[in-house]
């Protein structure tokens, strides 16, 4: 396993203002990376970027207000990225959406805007047309390897989505002249917003049930961001599933591999499953 160095590279990331892709953006900045990071809330954006400022006050780190679901609203933040940097050399689609009752937005914003974030940079990544390579990392769920989630169908549709077509690049025929690394991030339950249900139909949970939820195993967004650096640091990862969850207070990693041993592929593998130190 060899480590991808991000120091001094170009990186976009959605979804950066809050929860697992904050930690994110401070985990990368923490590494020497710049950064560029997009995010629909107006508030907490402009006070994320001015804390990591304030933290790494000779990073490279700035805020571009977006709407992910609005396609030139998306290609400007990804221009602006590419324009300050260079070049994007990670690209992480992190922006996400749980409502049942606003299903076609869940759409929108976890799968359709994942997709065309993910297009974009590909577009600009690929060496065969003068890219410099990359990764691409599209962020899914545990649910994205889970059959039967009736607590919220669109959501989990969404992830497997992802799933699907982040392996599939990973296993174009032209991937190596593509110079692309592709990776999906399967975290369990994260104390983060997106989880904060807070209205009946939201999911199909009674608020009452949701109140009496056990939370201890789930994951901070801290806990959930191992995943993304375990996932990078491995550059023979190329079309894996990192999962990430909690039992009895500690965490675990799980890497899911295709099998291509048969065609068409119809299995994962693990390629390794590590108890995650308690000290990172």
């Amino acid at each position: 396993m060899s480590k991808m160095d991000v120091k001094d590279k170009g990186i976009f990331l959605t979804g950066g203002a809050v929860g697992i892709g904050r930690a994110v953006l401070e985990a990368l900045l923490a590494r020497g990376a710049k950064v560029l990071f997009c995010d629909i809330d107006k508030v907490k954006g402009p006070e994320t970027e001015a804390e990591m400022r304030k933290q790494f006050p000779s990073g490279d780190v700035s805020f571009v207000p977006c709407d992910v679901t609005n396609a030139d609203q998306l290609k400007a933040a990804f221009t602006q990225a590419v324009t300050r940097f260079g070049a994007v050399e990670l690209c992480i689609n992190n922006a996400g959406l749980m409502d049942e009752q606003n299903w076609e937005r869940v759409i929108a914003v976890n799968q359709v805007a994942q997709i065309r974030g993910s297009l974009m940079a590909l577009e600009h990544m690929r060496r065969d047309r003068g890219g410099r390579g990359g990764v691409i990392f599209n962020v899914a769920s545990i649910n994205a390897v889970y059959y039967g989630v009736w607590e919220f169908p669109v959501y989990t549709a969404t992830k497997h989505a992802m799933a699907g077509f982040t392996t599939s690049w990973a296993n174009s025929p032209d991937s190596e002249a593509h110079g692309v690394r592709w990776g999906v991030i399967c975290p369990h339950a994260c104390l983060t917003a997106l989880n904060a249900w807070e209205r009946d139909g939201q999911v199909y949970v009674k608020m009452d049930e949701v109140k009496a939820r056990d939370t201890t195993n789930w994951l901070t967004a801290k806990e959930a961001s191992y995943a993304f650096f375990t996932l990078l640091d491995d550059n023979d990862s190329n079309g894996g599933l990192m999962k990430i969850w909690k039992e009895n207070g500690q965490v675990f990693q799980e890497l899911l591999m295709m099998d291509k041993s048969t065609v068409p592929i119809t299995d994962l593998y693990a390629k390794y499953k590590k108890v995650q130190p308690a000290d990172q």
